[in-house]
Order: structure tokens, then sequence, then C-alpha cells
């Protein structure tokens, strides 16, 4: 029993920060290859799509946060881009891989 609750901890932390890796990744490369396409696809308004379309190939997201909530299937978390708060829902797609779904201005 005391296996089976230490694996539990271990998979919930390895998915957290598994999806956060998945944030990071998803973003970065959408920025590095200009790919407009997935920037209009994610952005929740016009304004968030004209600032990821403008934005330099060497940006990047910084100090992204942890899990802040949502349901089973849309978690939620913050990230920053050029100085910029931006919130990211984060879809799950199947048991092991969740996909950028949502980004948005937010508030500090």
């Amino acid at each position: 029993m005391i296996t089976i609750i230490i694996l539990l901890g271990i998979y919930i932390f390895c998915s957290e920060t598994y999806i956060s890796y998945e944030l990071d990744y998803q973003i970065n490369a959408m920025i590095k290859n200009h790919d407009i396409k997935e920037m209009k696809k994610v952005s929740d308004n016009k304004k968030i799509y004209l600032f990821l379309v403008h934005l330099n190939k060497n940006d990047s997201c910084k100090n992204t946060s942890d899990y802040q909530g949502g349901d089973k299937n849309i978690y939620l978390y913050g990230t920053e881009i050029k100085g910029k708060a931006i919130g990211v829902d984060m879809k799950k797609e199947n048991n092991f891989y969740w996909k950028v779904d949502k980004l948005y201005f937010t508030e500090r």
C-alpha cells in the first residue's frame, strides 16, 4: 500500500512538471518557428494574436507557474513573454499529452 501511495505521488509531481515543460516547449517552438497559423489558433483575441505575431524569434517563456487551477481536462497556468503576463490554458488531449489551448493577457 505504501508503494502505491509513493508511486501515485511521483506520478502527480511528474505530470505537473511535464505539463509546465510542454507549455514552455510548445509556446517557444511556436515563437521560434513563427507559426502564424498556430498563433491564431491559440489566441483568445486579436490583441494577444498581434502580440505573438510581432515577437522576435528569440523571445521565449519565462517564470512559468505551477498548476493554478482548472478542471480535469483544462489546466490553467501563467507565464511571461517579453515582460507581459500571459495566461495559458492547457488542454488534455489524452492520458499522456497536454496541448496549449488558449493564450490571453492577465493582470499581475
